[in-house]
């Protein structure tokens, strides 16, 4: 054979033999992949082995939970169940059974298998603190807290239970028992960022700001990227007068999580009482974008623009406000105060006397009235407003608004919250 005849041959590829690997080799590897991140690998190569061994339970728990964690959720279930077919009493099967049911919102079920479960292992705590939480997914809180119980009757030290618990006490409105258990979770363990932010959200129930404060800024130092305790920081430090705290701790959470709307909300509304109107409309209409139909975003760009002087502009939002929640009185009173500036009296007068019905505690809204009724001519009619408003606050100064309006219309400073 000449040597242009072997460099014209034909070359053969050869493929390796693929060798036949067995259930533990698919099975190791599965496991492998998982540990090292390789999700869509893990889950290949555990299939293999289910497809191998039909009455394994371990793999298709472990598949189940691979599954479940990239929200398959339905393969999930179906393996579980297999799990619980194969060994009726495994623990872990109607626990991962119950969770998948929980994390596609089926409550009811999950409460049936979790019910079930405890009577398999009466003191798989984890187990019980998963049941009481869907019963408050369900409404149920005296069973949520009968469940909480039975767990801190055996350990009174159980720290999610004592959390739990004082959550319930806080959302029922016994502030003086949410306050006990959560105090108690964090003398247990001052490093619990949870009992932290949730015994400051009581402490600002109460009224206790510099306490709520101080319980929120330990919360993030334990947990600093979490956004849920930058936002109750900075909801504190707002009430408490600290504007510019606030308004970096806002910030903080939004960075963590940019769609958080009522961060959004909040720090708008702190902008704009900053003067920092250009930010704060952007932050409105940042919310819009993720909630074309926040009636609040839309009246708080009318009330920017308000203060901008164009009046026109503030009404086309106040109007898209006011289709979305024509009860809010808020936003009758802003859109009064707008169409007094714009000279449309008449229109305004119709807006705060609905003001007045939705907020009829309100001596803003009476003073706006009178105001606008004085303008009008009827002396009378503001004369009855302004003596309404007088009632709901003694410190008003009647005398003076008998010959004069009071500014509430003509200042265009004044907005109900």
């Amino acid at each position: 054979m000449s040597l242009s005849t072997i460099d014209q041959g034909k070359v053969i590829a050869l493929h390796p033999f693929r060798r036949v690997q067995t259930f533990d080799q698919h099975y190791e590897l599965g496991r492998m992949y998982r540990e090292q991140g390789r999700l869509d690998d893990a889950t290949r190569e555990l299939q293999r082995a289910c497809a191998l061994d039909r009455t394994h339970v371990d793999v298709r728990l472990d598949l189940g939970v691979l599954l479940a964690e990239k929200g398959q959720l339905h393969q999930a279930v179906s393996l579980f169940k297999q799990v619980i077919e194969l060994d009726s009493g495994n623990t872990e099967g109607h626990f991962y059974l119950g969770l998948a049911y929980f994390q596609k919102e089926e409550m009811k079920k999950a409460v049936k298998v979790w019910r079930n479960a405890t009577k398999l292992d009466p003191e798989d705590w984890e187990l019980r603190l998963s049941l009481a939480e869907a019963y408050i997914e369900l409404g149920e809180k005296k069973n949520a807290i009968r469940q909480l119980n039975k767990i801190l009757k055996v350990n009174p030290s159980h720290l999610d239970a004592l959390n739990l618990r004082g959550v319930l006490y806080l959302h029922s409105g016994n502030l003086d028992k949410a306050r006990e258990e959560l105090q108690r979770c964090v003398q247990l363990d001052p490093n619990f960022p949870r009992s932290h932010m949730n015994l400051g959200v009581v402490y600002m129930h109460q009224g206790f700001l510099d306490m709520a404060i101080l319980e929120f800024r330990r919360a993030s130092r334990l947990s600093p990227s979490n956004p849920d305790i930058l936002y109750n920081l900075g909801h504190s430090l707002a009430h408490r007068g600290r504007l510019e705290e606030a308004r970096a701790a806002l910030e903080g959470a939004l960075r963590l999580e940019p769609g958080m709307l009522e961060a959004l909300l909040l720090l708008g509304g702190i902008e704009v009482k900053l003067g920092f109107l250009d930010e704060a409309e952007e932050r409105f209409s940042m919310l819009l974008e993720w909630d074309h139909e926040d009636a609040e975003a839309f009246a708080s760009l009318g009330h920017i623009w308000y203060l901008r002087g164009d009046y026109k502009q503030s009404q086309l939002f106040l109007r898209k406000a006011l289709e979305l929640q024509p009860a809010q009185g808020g936003f009758q009173f802003l859109m009064a105060q707008t169409l007094c500036k714009d000279g449309k009296i008449s229109r305004a007068v119709v807006h705060a006397r609905k003001a007045t019905r939705f907020l009829p505690d309100s001596a803003e809204c009476q003073l706006l009235l009178g105001d606008l009724l004085f303008q009008r001519g009827m002396k009378a009619a503001a004369q009855e407003a302004w003596e309404m408003a007088q009632n709901l606050n003694p410190d008003l100064h009647l005398e003076a608004m008998k010959e004069e309006p009071s500014g509430a219309c003509v200042g265009g400073q004044r907005q109900v919250e």
